[in-house]
């Protein structure tokens, strides 16, 4: 095992959203000393009251090197008491690169994110994803909707309504970015529609913004 090896795959943990200087992190540097041709990590996550995430980490050695790299995670979304309802969903990484845990998470709960990928020809663009729970793939997972261009413009979006954390640079950008990655965001409208505390996502399919009650808010979580 190198260290540079070893530092690359935990800096891939922690900006995907599996933490840090976690028992995660000691399973992964005893699994890499087994020098296995390939290992799978678990872990999970509670980011509401009423779900529980669970992801099973792949990681393979390079066919040309001592490296290891982490490729995909298999993702599952729990619904206490009602497994019916229960998703999966394999999420690849490239290059460190890719759906972080949360927004694993808030994809299965059928929210959008925003995100920057990277064409078959190498080229970067910017869209908003959504998982189409209508239509899976041959390997069993959701199929992706894209909305790409100009037609779905958050701040436009949000301008709509009397937002007071528009109004705040600091508040303006964590809600931005809080959106963006699908959370639910609690903020306040003090306008006519939708007065008082509300919680908000963005919904590009149509081009607008959801609200729902505050009643919601149990375990969202905002900004990671």
């Amino acid at each position: 095992m190198t260290p540079s090896n070893l530092e690359y795959l935990n800096d891939n943990l922690k900006y995907l959203g599996f933490g840090e200087k976690s028992p995660l992190n000691q399973h992964l540097e005893a699994q890499i000393l087994r020098d296995l041709p390939a290992f799978e990590l678990y872990t999970e996550a509670f980011f509401d009251s009423e779900t529980k995430m669970e992801a099973k980490l792949c990681f393979t050695r390079s066919a040309t090197s001592d490296f290891y790299f982490f490729n995909k995670y298999e993702a599952l979304l729990r619904f206490s008491g009602e497994p019916d309802k229960d998703r999966r969903q394999t999420f690849y990484i490239n290059k460190g690169s890719g759906i972080t845990f949360k927004e694993g998470y808030n994809l299965l709960q059928g929210r959008a994110v925003f995100k920057t990928l990277t064409s078959k020809s190498g080229i970067q663009y910017t869209t908003w994803l959504q998982l189409n729970f209508s239509e899976k793939d041959r390997h069993n997972n959701y199929v992706y909707l894209y909305f790409r261009g100009r037609r779905f413009e958050l701040e436009k979006a949000l301008e709509r309504f009397n937002i007071r954390e528009m109004g705040l640079e600091p508040t303006r950008a964590n809600l931005l970015r809080s959106l963006e990655r699908g959370n639910l965001h609690p903020v306040t409208i003090e306008g006519p529609e939708h007065p008082g505390k509300q919680l908000i996502e963005a919904n590009p399919g149509l081009n607008t913004i959801n609200f729902y009650p505050t009643a919601m808010r149990a375990g969202v979580v905002t900004s990671k």
